[in-house]
């Protein structure tokens, strides 16, 4: 016993201070060192220059991420992540040896009350408080609890402890259950496992001890469980560093993008100053010229305003009058060289009128690119299904005047089918056996539809939704107001998520409150619907020959397009989060998988197909129902 003990307390030593762990922190290699330990390796190897971009454990050598050049040790070290399997055996009565121990919730609240009890459950120590809180709340209630003083849970070994007793009846376990994998008490023997197959005595399950300890099945579960997690930690580093290394590749490209855009602006910045400058120079040589021109004009004016007055002073009549004569044609040439210079000269004003289809493409954009997440992973392994059976009924009913125009469909939770049939204005409710059960007469084409609970349907009228109470018949309950042309429609949780004809998706609740507008893209046309996944958190609808997968907040997670897959109309998606989309000029149904990637061709022409325009699914039965486009069946 002490051989095991002494075992026990050196798994609880540093493998570099070898003294027991303090705040314990583990590498990515999975060991675990103090936190001051590790901090003291980092600093030594800075010391030395020998840190790079990662730093080798000190036990197997393996790299594990470096701190940043502006992060400390210190830092660096208090955000490794702590070893929870190590800090709860620190805190084990077995490793508490004779120190005190205190409640550990207590701890957390940077309070100090001794022990008294120790939750095998839950591994932690509690006070008197923790423990009578412990015992009254329904998830902890049989929790298997010693109550116990300090001293005894020094000798925590030698007591008898809870984990041999049925938590239920406070019997020893005398029985293991093979079928279900579990031991049991005399009672739950009797009350819970008296129909299973084969039950044990627990002193008949081994015959040797040895047999329990050298059990190297749960030995390879273990080794297998930890390379499963050791696999899954590479991947999500790699991961990360694949997001900062594409991060830096779209970082450039934004920044080479708008480098680019701001040398064309400046380009055309240059030259408009240039023409600018040249039409200011052409303009102030003329001007100027007019400005001399005229400037001598007036002085060669006043020079003869001198001489006409002094001819005035003479007493020469000869003189004056060949004087005033002279003057006089000159006068004339003046009046004649104002009006060649007013001919010829014009007020010239400048303006610049900004190119608006320039100022509009920018106004347009809401951003310089789409920046889209797509999930890739090789877990999702999603077989490509085909229909194992097919078979046609018709939506044709007895007063029915047109041929039946099915666009959309919801199966119900007790799977009868509802139908919009366009072609004769109706609601159609059919049972499981696709028999009519009722109709409710609908002014509208393009009608679609979803469930909204388990007696609630919504339809797109125009710019309305209806919703329908589906009981025994169809019944009117009220109407919600859109605004706009409605072309798809779906609900999760009493949401409802309506596509309008402008583009944009709004989410409802069944008052006809708006809670959220997102804008999809452009106009949509008439072969547009989409869908919300069994979750929730995505929407799927189709555009452009494409299916388009986004999240609740407006962002494209991928994009899908095929050319399986031509003027795509009616979507759903079942609880694998596989898709299946309707290709009306293609005449298939195909299935998309979660991530974006083309699993199969479900339906073709050659299985009679012609052009398909809705869908829906019945997971209970694992039922599809395609529509076509003016078609009874």
């Amino acid at each position: 016993m002490a051989e095991k003990q002494e075992t026990f307390y050196k798994q609880l030593n540093c493998p570099l201070c070898l003294e027991t762990f303090k705040s314990p922190k583990v590498l990515t290699c999975l060991h675990t060192f103090c936190e001051r330990c590790i901090c003291r390796h980092v600093r030594n190897l800075r010391e030395v220059g020998t840190q790079s971009e990662t730093i080798t454990c000190p036990v197997c050598r393996n790299p594990s991420h470096a701190p940043a050049a502006d992060q400390t040790p210190d830092q660096w070290a208090a955000k490794l992540c702590n070893n929870s399997i190590v800090l709860s055996l620190l805190r084990s009565p077995e490793s508490s040896k004779d120190e005190l121990v205190y409640c550990q919730p207590c701890l957390i609240l940077e309070k100090q009350n001794l022990s008294v009890a120790y939750c095998a459950t839950c591994f932690e120590h509690l006070c008197n408080r923790c423990y009578t809180y412990h015992k009254s709340i329904k998830m902890s209630k049989d929790h298997s609890i010693n109550l116990q003083s300090v001293q005894a849970q020094q000798n925590w070994n030698s007591t008898p402890s809870d984990m041999y007793r049925c938590s239920m009846h406070e019997e020893e376990y005398k029985y293991f259950c093979t079928n279900h994998k579990e031991l049991c008490c005399s009672h739950c023997a009797v009350k819970y496992h008296r129909k299973c197959e084969e039950l044990m005595l627990t002193k008949d399950l081994f015959k040797s001890i040895e047999e329990v300890r050298d059990n190297k099945q749960i030995s390879e579960n273990l080794d297998a469980v930890k390379k499963m997690f050791i696999k899954f930690l590479e991947s999500r580093s790699n991961n990360l560093e694949i997001i900062e290394q594409q991060k830096t590749a779209i970082t450039k490209i934004i920044q080479d993008w708008t480098i680019n855009i701001k040398e064309r602006v400046d380009r055309l910045q240059t030259a408009a100053l240039e023409e600018l400058n040249q039409i200011c120079k052409q303009e102030r040589v003329t001007i100027t010229d007019h400005i001399v021109e005229c400037q001598s004009t007036i002085a060669a004016i006043e020079t003869t305003e001198e001489m006409f007055m002094e001819s005035r002073k003479s007493e020469d009549d000869m003189k004056v009058f060949i004087i005033t004569t002279k003057l006089s044609r000159q006068l004339l040439n003046y009046f004649e060289r104002h009006k060649i210079m007013e001919m010829n000269s014009e007020i010239v004003e400048l303006r610049f009128d900004i190119d608006n289809s320039c100022e509009g493409i920018i106004k347009t954009l809401s951003s310089i690119g789409n920046l889209m997440k797509r999930m890739v992973t090789e877990k999702t392994i999603v077989p490509n299904i085909k229909p194992n059976s097919m078979f046609t009924f018709s939506a044709k009913i007895f007063n029915d005047r047109e041929i039946c125009d099915i666009c959309s469909g919801v199966f119900m939770l007790d799977e009868r089918l509802v139908l919009s049939d366009s072609g004769n204005k109706k609601l159609k409710l059919f049972n499981s056996r696709f028999q009519l059960n009722s109709y409710l007469e609908v002014d509208c084409v393009n009608m679609y539809i979803c469930r909204v609970d388990e007696v609630t349907v919504a339809v797109t009228v125009g710019n309305y939704i209806k919703l329908v109470s589906v009981t025994n018949e169809l019944e009117h309950l009220r109407i919600i107001f859109v605004g706009d042309d409605c072309f798809g429609i779906a609900s999760y949780q009493k949401y409802i998520f309506v596509h309008n004809n402008g583009g944009l998706l709004l989410t409802l609740n069944t008052t006809g409150k708006i809670i959220n507008k997102i804008m999809s893209g452009n106009s949509l046309d008439w072969h547009n619907a989409h869908c919300a996944s069994p979750n929730g958190q995505r929407i799927y609808y189709t555009t452009n020959n494409r299916v388009v997968t986004m999240d609740m907040q407006g962002n494209k997670i991928n994009m899908f397009e095929s050319n399986d897959l031509r003027a795509p109309s009616g979507i759903t998606v079942d609880k694998r989060g596989i898709i299946y989309c309707c290709g009306m000029a293609s005449n298939t149904v195909i299935q998309i998988s979660p991530e974006g990637r083309q699993l199969g061709v479900l339906l073709s022409r050659n299985d009679t197909l012609q052009k398909p325009v809705g869908i829906c699914l019945n997971d209970k039965n694992d039922k599809i129902l395609v529509f076509e486009e003016n078609s009874n069946n």
